[in-house]
């Protein structure tokens, strides 16, 4: 027998290896997919749902969702539309009100235990407020009361949070749709949710969110030091082993302090010194640090600042909340510019205000919005800056056609219009096996109304059937929008 070569050993060696590499990943793949859930759900008619990649879905006259092998549920309707929506699914039934959460969360509770939830789980009474981790940074919230600290951003139910790696933030469900750029708490009679630093504070206890499964947020927090001449601490080393220490308030306050020699007086902020330098020479003279008084004035510029909050989409509108801090008026202007999907603008903002509203936008597009300010130098110069940037996304239309009944002649549909997109006019037409049967122009008022317009198109042949609106004017223009439903007799 020959023995085996010191070559040959190596690779023998390295084919052995290869092939238990192999069986190892062969063994996960099939635990994984043995863990996968296989359980077919049933999907209502009017039912809410984001897909994997955020973007909002209407299931207009419901599905199924079933995972596949790559562990996401994917949704097929009855519409013959189709929907990855992630390892994880929240929807909402707007006939129902209904909340259904689907795939493995984590329910953080009050004494900061945490609950493994998995497959299917419903809500329709939301007095008791919940909060789930779903997976890393991605959050969900279920209350009759879910607000930030400042009541700008109001909703209730559910919201989906969902944080980048620097700690800004997308907030979701049927109403939201925004973005955030600045550090948010969210709040709910029961808890507060430090969004950035992923801090949860429940019943007076703060739960680390950070621990459950990990967390890649790179946020770190900015600490400002603002020395407005109020209690601020300075130290300095002279290099000539003397040093000084200052203590500042705003009421009056005498300190006196040697440093190099020389006696120096604080009042108010105001240091008068007199005494040698480290030269031998004499030295006196007055710095301006803040407080009033016959000594000097008050230089120290007060804190200014302009940013972003938040901001709130419909179909066609844009609610900007944002914050100006301007004590001293420096900022001649402060704007936004929109830009997107043949929109573009620049918009001067009231600075006593917190809130503006930009119309006319188109559904289910993207609009960038810039925030900026001119400010006025000191030597009258005007300088202009950029302050944040946000992208946001305006909701797809919700105007849903539901089909009611179908007799041997006619099918009898519901018409509910999206009523922050409201149409000028619009027909509504019937298709027979691809053929058009029958048309109606469409009643705006009773379709904008809470129970929708309610009415009947007529047929004589035909097995597969469509209903969709065309000749869509809305703001004197016309617009492609996709709303139609479809059933087929059997």
């Amino acid at each position: 027998m020959r023995k085996l070569t010191a070559g040959n050993k190596i690779n023998f060696t390295v084919f052995a290896i290869v092939i238990i590499v192999i069986i190892v990943l062969l063994i996960v793949c099939l635990r994984y997919v043995m863990g996968i859930d296989r359980t077919v759900y049933q999907i209502e008619p009017n039912t809410f749902v984001y897909d994997s990649e955020y973007v909002p879905a209407q299931i207009d006259n419901g599905g199924t969702m079933q995972a596949k092998w790559d562990g996401n549920y994917h949704i097929e309707t009855i519409d013959g539309l189709t929907y990855n929506v992630g390892e994880q699914s929240v929807m909402y039934n707007k006939s129902s009100g209904k909340v259904s959460l689907y795939g493995k969360m984590y329910q953080v509770l009050a004494d900061a235990s945490v609950q493994t939830l998995s497959g299917q789980s419903e809500f329709v009474n939301f007095s008791e407020d919940r909060f789930y981790k779903l997976a890393d940074r991605k959050y969900l919230i279920l209350s009759d009361s879910i607000s930030n600290e400042q009541n700008t951003i109001t909703t209730r139910r559910y919201l989906l949070i969902v944080l980048d790696k620097a700690g800004n933030t997308l907030l979701l469900n049927n109403e939201i749709n925004a973005r955030t750029i600045n550090p948010m708490s969210l709040v709910t009679p029961s808890f507060t949710f430090d969004i950035a630093n992923e801090k949860l504070t429940f019943g007076g206890q703060e739960i680390d969110l950070t621990k459950i499964i990990g967390s890649t947020n790179l946020y770190e927090e900015q600490i400002q030091i603002a020395d407005n001449g109020n209690n601020v601490d300075n130290e300095q080393d002279n290099g000539n082993g003397g040093s000084s220490a200052v203590s500042q308030s705003s009421s009056t306050t005498t300190t006196t302090t040697t440093t190099n020699n020389s006696t120096q007086t604080i009042i108010n902020g105001n240091v008068n010194g007199s005494g040698s330098n480290n030269n031998g020479g004499s030295a006196s003279g007055t710095i301006n640090g803040g407080g009033s008084g016959s000594e000097g004035t008050n230089n120290t510029p007060l804190d200014k600042s302009v940013g972003l909050r938040s901001a709130v989409s419909t179909a066609s509108t844009i609610t900007v909340n944002y914050n100006v801090l301007d004590p001293e008026g420096k900022y001649q202007t402060v704007y936004i510019n929109v830009d997107g999907s043949n929109y573009s603008d620049t918009i001067a903002l009231d600075k006593s205000d917190t809130n503006y509203t930009i119309t006319g936008l188109s559904p289910n597009s993207d609009y960038t919005i810039t925030l900026g300010a001119r400010e006025i130098q000191s030597d009258g110069t005007i300088s202009e800056q950029i302050e944040d940037t946000l992208l946001v996304r305006t909701k797809k239309v919700s105007t849903n056609i539901t089909v009611t009944r179908l007799s041997s002649s006619k099918i009898y549909f519901n018409l509910k219009m999206d009523t922050s997109y409201i149409f000028d006019s619009a027909d509504i037409v019937l298709y027979a096996d691809g053929n058009e049967v029958d048309r109606k122009s469409v009643s705006i008022s009773s379709s904008t109304s809470s129970n929708g317009w309610s009415s009947s198109l007529d047929y004589d042949y035909g097995t597969e059937f469509t209903i969709r609106l065309e000749n869509v004017v809305y703001n004197g223009n016309s617009v492609n929008v996709d709303v139609q439903s479809k059933i087929k007799k059997y």
